[in-house]
């Protein structure tokens, strides 16, 4: 039996309330409408009709409802066959008898409607026959409810599936993130110890920016989205932080354009790059090095494009675990909707990005 309470989900609920009462109300009075305007020549007289729409529609709203959620709607679900038709056929039998005994006797009975009604139900209640009219609950009424069952059935199911892939994605999202965040801080406090072990007036500025960027990190990154305008702020105190570290022969290069204040992006989404150029780029470079760094966004499209030197011992080793992730995230939140560009000759690493935001 269908659990009522549990299973039916709000939205559907309201969904098969709206199908019923089309069915056991509204269906009836279009087809008393056309009747009176085609067959009647005057679409007036349809309301002549309108008290036993609506007197037979409750009755035939409160056996329909009833066998569908308390039996059909469990039994779909399940896919229970053998149980559906049964169901069915039982439904024949008892709505020739509910509608004969139950609904005609009590119409009989109730004094508020009109004498007509209650002489017609009283009349169809003491006939001694009982008709069996199959093919029109087969056709009209049972196809259409079971098929509604089906239906509904098969929106729900997509619908789970939906939302269990959308918590896939965020709980792959979050271990992405959790996999950078310690990377990020392993290399940052990597390069805090070694200014600290120089005695460099640049740690204290240094630790004050880390401590910045860990309260973005801490407070921003498990947001599904953030504003573009944050993330470059981000980036901007990452850049600063590196500047601080290496030597002025160390040439580096930052500029964006077209950055608003309502745009929104991934957090952490272009960090992974920009590490990497550093990390694999220019930390151990003795003479001249380089990273250059343009971020343009144009209407609703962000490109980044990104170049830098590479170092001679890390010229086979250009790939960390923050490209990696970065690919990963990429493809699970812009699906078909980023293009990534990769060149590295051994010596010069150059990408662009571009990215649909909305």
């Amino acid at each position: 039996m269908f659990n009522f309470k549990n299973k039916i989900d709000r939205k559907y609920f309201v969904i098969e309330l709206i199908f019923f009462v089309f069915i056991c109300f509204i269906s009836p009075i279009i087809s008393d409408l056309e009747f009176s305007y085609y067959e009647q020549n005057n679409v007036l007289r349809f309301a002549e009709s309108v008290e036993a729409r609506l007197v037979w529609g409750t009755y035939s709203f409160a056996f329909y409802t009833i066998y569908y959620w308390v039996f059909l709607k469990g039994y779909v679900f399940k896919k229970r066959i053998f149980p559906i038709i049964i169901s069915i056929c039982f439904f024949i039998i008892l709505s020739h008898l509910y509608d004969k005994y139950i609904m005609n006797y009590t119409i009989s009975k109730f004094s508020f409607l009109s004498d007509e009604m209650q002489a017609r139900a009283l009349k169809d209640f003491n006939k001694t026959k009982l008709y069996f009219i199959i093919s029109y609950i087969l056709n009209r009424i049972l196809f259409t409810i079971v098929g509604f069952a089906f239906l509904i059935r098969s929106l729900q199911q997509d619908e789970q599936m939906s939302v269990l892939n959308e918590q896939k994605l965020i709980s792959e999202l979050a271990y992405l993130k959790a996999q950078l965040q310690p990377h990020f801080f392993f290399n940052t406090l990597n390069n805090i110890y070694a200014l600290a072990l120089k005695k460099s007036d640049n740690t204290a500025p240094l630790v004050a920016k880390l401590s910045e960027m860990m309260r973005y990190i801490l407070y921003k990154s498990e947001s599904k989205l953030v504003l573009l305008e944050s993330e470059i702020n981000f980036i901007e105190n990452y850049i600063e932080v590196e500047r601080v570290r290496y030597p002025c022969l160390i040439k580096i290069d930052f500029e964006f354009q077209g950055i608003d204040s309502y745009s929104q992006i991934g957090p952490l989404l272009l960090l992974p790059f920009i590490e990497n150029a550093f990390k694999h780029g220019v930390q151990e470079e003795t003479k001249e090095g380089f990273v250059h760094l343009l971020i343009c966004k144009m209407e609703s499209e962000l490109i980044m494009e990104l170049s830098n030197s590479i170092s001679s011992k890390k010229a086979n080793d250009f790939v960390g675990i923050g490209l990696i992730n970065v690919r990963k995230r990429l493809d699970i939140q812009y699906p078909n909707r980023y293009n990534l560009e990769q060149i590295n000759n051994g010596k010069v690493y150059q990408m662009r990005l571009t990215l649909l935001l909305g």
